[in-house]
């Protein structure tokens, strides 16, 4: 048995899971969907993978916000954190494209938790947008997500003055 390093592994599994879903998809598996069914499938996962690939990348984003604000804050006249790190609608903007609902709920939600359950979400907008609007599917869905991330993060910038 050889072992590999983790980037191997990931790849191997990204390899291996796109041959599952490509054998479900071309019908040589048991499993046998119609072509509405597989286009609402492909639609699904490919919307929750860009929403959970969006998510990681602002995490990290936010990642390192936060540590300028560590270290903003530890400075003797520390200076106010959005203007010497990230302006304020910028951060709201990025905590409702990765947290989604579960971020007005709940502001302490872990980020994994709001990503599983937002990535169920957006597949479900995916598939939806991919079976009823066939050849403008993906652009449905992408102004759907606009419009949410855009909701979402003006009802956490007027909830900080309701609450």
């Amino acid at each position: 048995m050889q072992l590999r390093p983790p980037a191997a592994w990931i790849y191997a599994s990204a390899i291996e899971i796109a041959g599952i879903i490509g054998e479900v998809i071309h019908m040589n598996s048991r499993v046998k969907l119609g072509p509405d069914q597989r286009r609402a499938l492909l639609g699904g996962l490919l919307a929750a993978s860009f929403f959970l690939i969006e998510a990681g990348v602002i995490e990290i984003i936010l990642g390192l916000d936060q540590e300028c604000r560590r270290a903003a804050g530890n400075l003797r006249l520390a200076p106010d954190p959005f203007t010497a790190c990230m302006p304020e609608w910028q951060w709201l903007f990025l905590h409702s494209a990765s947290r989604g609902f579960l971020w007005l709920i709940n502001n302490s939600t872990p980020a994994l938790l709001a990503g599983l359950i937002m990535g169920v979400v957006y597949a479900v907008v995916g598939a939806m947008s991919a079976s009823l609007f066939k050849g403008r599917g993906l652009f449905i869905f992408l102004a759907v997500h606009l419009f949410l991330v855009a909701g979402i993060a003006g009802l956490g910038y007027l909830g900080r003055y309701i609450a």
